[in-house]
């Protein structure tokens, strides 16, 4: 019966199936749900029905790849090792662990990647040797950074150095830039620094870490940065004239304080910071993406 389908048809039927939102894909982990519901849970068996669902379906599910732990980066290095095709259709990377020498293997065999989510949760004993390896043959356009969770060690810091440098001076294609949430000011401004001499257009964070940016000068050292478009401040829709207002006390110039647009956390309008990728193949608004993990493999 599948047979009869042409491939596009088959395509969008098993897109339906396996794929979930970029706007679920990269929320931060407090809003973090599970991204396929229980009716989806064991979507990556559709792809056992025949060797053609497979071969179609395969890329979807690797669309979106998320990486925890070192077994789920060795994993999925070994299958774009195998299986080159599937490394061309990786888009999206979400690394919350895992951060080990296979991550390199990783980072050479997707060359159409272009959001990456990084969380700075470092454990002293994690190795982030492949982190320090994979940075320089990346180049994304969308970058998301959730905030150091665990107290400050040698592998955090080092971390820390590696992203703003490579902000600086190595992702020349970086468009948007998405806190989650506050960082401590001396290293806003370490941030900032790098922010303003980056290649972004867009910054985006909590609207209360907003304020804190205004009032200890790293907002005016962002916005040296000439290609700086937009400042979207994530909270209670409710404060913005609160923001406006210190802008203003502050002495931002009106041209900079239009540049702020303010979003509720609770709604998908994050979903719009999503820049598309420089090729023609990127995703719309609505397009659909899926976690890829050890489950998966």
């Amino acid at each position: 019966m599948d047979a009869v389908l042409p491939e596009e048809t088959l395509c969008e039927i098993l897109s339906y199936s396996i794929l979930v939102s970029h706007a679920e894909f990269f929320r931060f982990r407090k809003h973090y749900r599970c991204l396929v519901p229980r009716s989806k849970s064991r979507c990556g068996d559709l792809l056992l029905v025949s060797k053609r669902w497979f071969r179609i379906g395969t890329p979807l599910l690797y669309e979106c790849v998320k990486l925890s732990k070192p077994e789920h980066t060795t994993a999925v290095a070994n299958i774009l090792r195998a299986h080159p095709h599937v490394g061309s259709a990786v888009r999206c990377l979400r690394l919350e662990g895992g951060l080990g020498k296979d991550l390199m293997h990783i980072a050479k065999l997707t060359p159409k990647l272009h959001s990456i989510y990084l969380s700075l949760r470092v454990k002293s004993v994690d190795s982030i040797t492949g982190l320090k390896r994979a940075f320089p043959l990346l180049n994304p356009v969308n970058l998301y950074i959730e905030h150091e969770g665990y107290k400050e060690n040698k592998k955090i810091a080092e971390a820390r150095r590696l992203l703003y440098t490579h902000v600086t001076n190595v992702w020349t294609s970086l468009r948007s830039l998405t806190l989650s949430d506050w960082l401590c000011l001396s290293m806003g401004h370490q941030l900032a620094n790098a922010l303003a001499e980056s290649s972004i257009e867009e910054f985006c964070c909590l609207i209360f870490d907003a304020d804190s940016w205004i009032t200890g000068g790293s907002m005016k050292r962002i916005f040296e940065n000439s290609q700086l478009q937009r400042v979207v401040c994530r909270g209670p829709l409710s404060c913005e004239s609160i923001i406006r207002w210190s802008l203003r006390m502050n002495n931002f110039p009106a041209a900079n304080i239009q540049k702020f647009t303010f979003v509720s956390e609770t709604t998908d309008g994050i979903a719009n910071l999503l820049l598309p990728a420089s090729d023609d193949e990127s995703d719309d608004e609505e397009g659909f993406t899926l976690q890829s993990d050890s489950s998966a493999v």
